[in-house]
C-alpha cells in the first residue's frame, strides 16, 4: 500500500494506492473515489467480512458498520476524506506501539489493525459525551483527522502536558493519564464540564487545533431556528 494525503491541512484527502488483493478499511461514507477495478465490501458487526475477527468499536449507530475496499489489479485507488473540514495523519501501529484514539477521528486503516473500545474511565473523556476511546494495536498503518490542523507534541518523564480533552485525537497508550477540571476553558464559560487531561511519561500526542464541541452543535441548533444563536446554542 501506498499513500498520499493532499489538500492539507484545512481539507485533506486520503488517496490510497493498492496492490492487487490489498485492502484498506474505513468508517461509513468515507470514500470520495474508487477505482474501477476496487471492490467494496461492508462488515456489519466486524463479522464476516475481510478479517472475519475485527474487535468492534461501537460508539453510536454507524459504529455497527465499515467498508473495506479490495483492489483487483495492481495500482487500483481509494480516495478518502473526514466528514468535517480538517486534517489527516498516519500513524504506523506497529511502530509507534498500541495507540488510543477518539471515535470520531479514525477515518481508515490497514487489516492487520486491530481495533477495541476502551472500556474504562477514559471512555469517558470527551465532554461532548459523544465519543469514547478507541484502541488500536497490531501492525500496519491509521488514519485518524482532526478538526482544523494536526499538532503533534512528545512527552516526557521531566515536560509532562495538560490538554483541553476536546482537542484530543490520538495517544500513544503507554502514557498515565490525569483528568481534572480546569476553570480557565472555554466550555466552562459556555456552561460545558471544562476538563483537561495531564499525560505523564513517555510518548505522543496527536491533537486538533478546533474544538468540535464549540463549533458543531452551533450547526446542528439552527437549522430549524431563525432567531440567531444565543449562549444557549453552543452547549
Amino acid at each position: 500500500m501506498r499513500y498520499d494525503i493532499e489538500k492539507r491541512p484545512s481539507y485533506a484527502v486520503l488517496d490510497v494506492t493498492l496492490a492487487e488483493g490489498e485492502a484498506i478499511e474505513t468508517e461509513p461514507g468515507a470514500m470520495m473515489t474508487r477505482s474501477a477495478g476496487v471492490e467494496p465490501e461492508t462488515n456489519v458487526g466486524g463479522d464476516g467480512g475481510l478479517t472475519g475477527a475485527v474487535k468492534r468499536a461501537v460508539s453510536d449507530e454507524r459504529g455497527l458498520v465499515d467498508n473495506a475496499f479490495i483492489a483487483g489489479a495492481d495500482g487500483a485507488s481509494v480516495t478518502l476524506v473526514p466528514e468535517h473540514p480538517g486534517d489527516v495523519t498516519g500513524i504506523d501501529v506497529g511502530e509507534r506501539g498500541p495507540v488510543r484514539s477518539q471515535s470520531g477521528s479514525l477515518l481508515a486503516w490497514e487489516p492487520g489493525v486491530e481495533r477495541s473500545t476502551e472500556l474504562n474511565d477514559r471512555s469517558n473523556l470527551f465532554s461532548s459525551g459523544e465519543l469514547t476511546v478507541l484502541g488500536l494495536a497490531g501492525r500496519g498503518m491509521a488514519f485518524v483527522s482532526s478538526y482544523g490542523s494536526m499538532y503533534e507534541a512528545d512527552v516526557t518523564p521531566d515536560d509532562p502536558l495538560v490538554v483541553d480533552e476536546d482537542h484530543l485525537v490520538a495517544w500513544t497508550a503507554g502514557l498515565d493519564l490525569n483528568r481534572r477540571k480546569d476553570g480557565s476553558l472555554k466550555s466552562t464559560v459556555l456552561g460545558g464540564e471544562g476538563f483537561v487531561t495531564e499525560f505523564r511519561g513517555s510518548g505522543h500526542v496527536w491533537l486538533q487545533t478546533r474544538n468540535p464541541v464549540t463549533f458543531g452543535p452551533v450547526r446542528a441548533e439552527h437549522e430549524d431556528d431563525d432567531d440567531g444563536p444565543g449562549l444557549g446554542d453552543f452547549v
